[in-house]
């Protein structure tokens, strides 16, 4: 560090007491004689109003002792020596100088007294004490040839709302004279540090722009989280500093005193200046280790959960906790790109990232406490969700025009009152932990639930007392984020304590919710593997013998088992009972559906059509919670057809539908009943049952396979047709089945 001392005129000769001759400057310089330091440039700096009020109280105080007691005459007073005086009177000067200091600048724009950095090498000097301060903006005031002396002091390192300025946004220029010795050996650059301004500011030394931080208006942009700005100077040589300070309006996240250089600048070679900001990146990522590589671990935990998600998207589960990982990973690009975090990019992202966070939390917490199947609270969960992100929104919306300029005003209003509902939303966690402490949970799952209540809750405070603290004026934000432990340098704040275990306890539990889920998985796949093999018993891969017919059979269900069923039942006279239907629905319930009415066939020894469907109607009727569709035709070996429908599709007869009515669905009502149409199938008619699944096709333009291409292709083969709706785009079970006469047997 160099050393340094202040400008100004000093006094080598000082008369006190009732001497006419001392002067504000004389008593400043006795004072320095006398060894009294009141830190760099503080008294130095004393305006001269203050100076004639310490010379005053000074003369009273000498000018009034008296040697009358012991004879001596007054002159003897002064022989005392005026170095022993004015030390023995140094106490009483302190506090008569800082009274009159305060007097002094609550009364007068004092002289602001250049910084003299004698001796600084390649070192740094803070540039503390009083700079000249202006509010407004005017670009003549960079040059260094500007009269300065009426303009106000202030302090650096404190907001300019702290020194008289309350409630002011807009421009504000910070001007100090600094005095540099001509070096010896000029072979290092002059260099400024600003660690952090509010909000942006351009800098200019001797008249010249010389650098900035951020962009002040007419396109302003910049940074909640700033990186401390080195400016370059040039050569080291005597000059004037010149700060063109931008404060922006005022948001629900400003603090009670904001504005201008609240951080104190330093002055040196451009070599030590670097380094002091390479020293904060340092100091600050090791204050952070913790906080980042959690966030990476989040970070790898979403981006795993992500992957299987993929592969399995029915493991909604999954897709949460990959969402809820979203915004740690968002917090570790913000703080490693920080100069890229500009106000505009914060506050449009904050609020939908920081809700999307509470929102996949929710609903992590629902399927991990088993709470999804309550239908009340998920129902609920959804409304607070959308209405969480349509708040959240407005910021985002508004920074992506120019506010500051159009409607600060309007911005802060809107701010406000889109926020706080958003920080109360926050507190819906207490709701979901009641409905949990409802039903019996683990000790893993009580641990997930008690630290997502902790953690909600002290974020929930958090929010609720930092936002807005410039109005309310509340501190329990500050002592929330006081460090409750440091290891090695890295600080713990209580928040990242209990937001630790709330993530363990979430890694935990998900994996063990994983592990169950893939367990129940296992065994409902060997379910659908077994209701397979008993369905493929109960309708055969191969239509049977049927002499005298030509029968020919596909069956595709569109998952492990379907709900499509046929059934093809020769008589002893000769004739032939087809039934082809379809219930509703898809996997193993519609399966168990398909076993009841192939049973109920076969343990019914009618073959009239209309009674065939009256009797499973009534077998279905109270048993399903669906319906079931069915068409059964009863072909002698003459060739006279008897056909009854139940809601299914007409039989194609040679690329022709038969003229037939739908009728009522089977198990809708107990008292249905079914007509039936007479038709003649003659030697070489081609009679063709489908189900739905090839009407119902789908290709990659959500194209029907339709009526129109399934009649072109009806007189087709059933293993023909049906391979032409799966490669169309199967989205259901597929079941064709075709028929003729033999001619043999006519």
């Amino acid at each position: 560090m160099g050393s340094y001392r202040t400008g100004g005129e000093e006094s080598s000769k000082v008369r006190v007491g009732d001497d006419p001759g001392a002067t504000p400057q004389s008593i400043r310089g006795a004072l320095i004689g006398a060894g009294l330091s009141f830190g760099r440039c503080a008294l130095l700096t004393v305006p001269d109003m203050a100076m004639n009020r310490i010379g005053q109280l000074v003369k009273a105080t000498l000018g009034n002792l008296s040697c009358a007691s012991s004879g001596r005459p007054r002159y003897a007073c002064r022989m005392i020596p005026r170095r022993l005086l004015i030390r023995s009177l140094a106490p009483l000067t302190l506090l008569v100088g800082f009274a009159a200091l305060s007097e002094g600048q609550a009364n007068t724009a004092a002289v602001v007294v250049p910084i003299v950095a004698d001796g600084l090498g390649k070192g740094t000097i803070p540039l503390d004490g009083q700079w000249a301060f202006h509010t407004g903006d005017d670009r003549a005031w960079a040059s260094p040839a500007l009269d300065d002396s009426g303009w106000q002091p202030i302090l650096v390192g404190r907001a300019w709302e702290d020194q008289g300025h309350p409630n002011y946004t807009g421009f504000g220029w910070y001007r100090l004279h600094l005095v540099l010795p001509d070096p010896n050996s000029p072979d290092w650059q002059l260099a400024l540090l600003i660690p952090y301004v509010q909000d942006a500011c351009e800098v200019y030394w001797n008249g010249v722009l010389v650098g900035s931080v951020g962009k002040v208006p007419p396109r302003p942009s910049w940074y909640l989280d700033q990186v401390p700005a080195a400016i370059p100077l040039g050569a080291p040589r005597s000059g004037v500093l010149a700060i063109r300070v931008w404060k922006a309006p005022h948001v629900y996240l400003s603090s009670p005193d904001e504005g201008g250089l609240i951080s104190m600048p330093q002055a040196g070679s451009l070599e030590a200046i670097n380094a002091l900001v390479d020293r904060f990146a340092y100091t600050n990522l090791r204050r952070h280790v913790f906080e980042l590589v959690e966030r990476l671990i989040s970070g790898l935990v979403g981006l795993l959960a992500l992957f299987a998600w993929l592969r399995n998207r029915q493991r909604r589960m999954l897709g949460w906790l990959a969402l809820a990982m979203v915004f740690p990973v968002f917090g570790i690009i913000g703080f490693v790109f920080a100069q890229l975090n500009s106000f505009a990019v914060f506050y449009g992202l904050i609020g939908p990232m920081v809700t999307t966070n509470d929102i996949a939390s929710w609903f992590l917490l629902l399927y991990l406490l088993g709470l999804d199947d309550n239908a009340d609270l998920v129902r609920w969960t959804k409304i607070l969700s959308i209405a969480g992100i349509s708040l959240a929104l407005v910021d985002s919306v508004m920074v992506s025009f120019d506010w500051t300029r159009l409607f600060p005003r309007f911005f802060l209003i809107a701010d406000v009152f889109s926020t706080i509902p958003v920080v109360l939303l926050e507190f819906f966690i207490v709701v979901i932990f009641l409905f949990a402490i409802r039903k019996r949970q683990d000790a893993a799952r009580w641990t997930l639930a008690l630290s997502a209540l902790i953690s909600n809750l002290l974020q929930g405070v958090y929010d609720l007392s930092g936002l807005g603290g410039r109005w309310t004026h509340w501190t329990l934000a500050e002592k929330l984020s006081a460090h409750f432990v440091s290891i090695g340098g890295t600080a713990l704040t209580a928040r990242a304590l209990v937001g630790t275990l709330f993530l363990s306890s979430i890694f935990y539990v998900a994996w063990r919710y994983s592990v169950e889920q893939s367990q129940r998985q296992s065994a409902l796949e060997l379910e659908y593997r077994s209701a397979r093999e008993v369905q493929t018993m109960l309708i055969p891969a191969v239509a049977p013998s049927t002499p005298g017919f030509i029968v020919e059979s596909v069956y595709l269900p569109a998952h492990e088992v379907g709900g499509d069923f046929f059934q093809v039942l020769p008589g002893v006279d000769g004739s032939l009972l087809v039934i082809v239907g379809d219930v509703s629905g898809k996997g193993l319930k519609a399966a168990m559906t398909v076993s009841t009415i192939v049973g109920a066939l076969r343990d019914f020894p009618e073959r009239r059509t209309s009674k065939v469907l009256t009797h499973l109607n009534r077998v279905l009727h109270g048993q399903i919670t669906g319906f079931a569709t069915c068409c059964v035709a009863l072909i002698e070996q003459n060739g006279s057809t008897t056909l009854s429908n139940a809601g299914h599709l007409a039989p194609y007869c040679n690329g022709q539908a038969w003229p037939i009515d739908g009728g009522l669905p089977l198990g809708l009502t107990a008292d249905a009943t079914y007509a039936e149409f007479n038709f003649a199938l003659r030697p070489h008619d081609h009679l063709t049952f489908i189900s739905d699944g090839v009407l119902e096709a789908t290709n990659k333009n959500k194209e029907l396979f339709g009526f129109e291409r399934t009649q072109a292709i009806s007189g087709q083969s059933a293993k023909a047709i049906a391979h032409a709706a799966k490669d169309f785009g199967q989205e259901d079970d597929i079941t064709v089945l075709t028929l003729s006469r033999s001619s043999v047997f006519s």
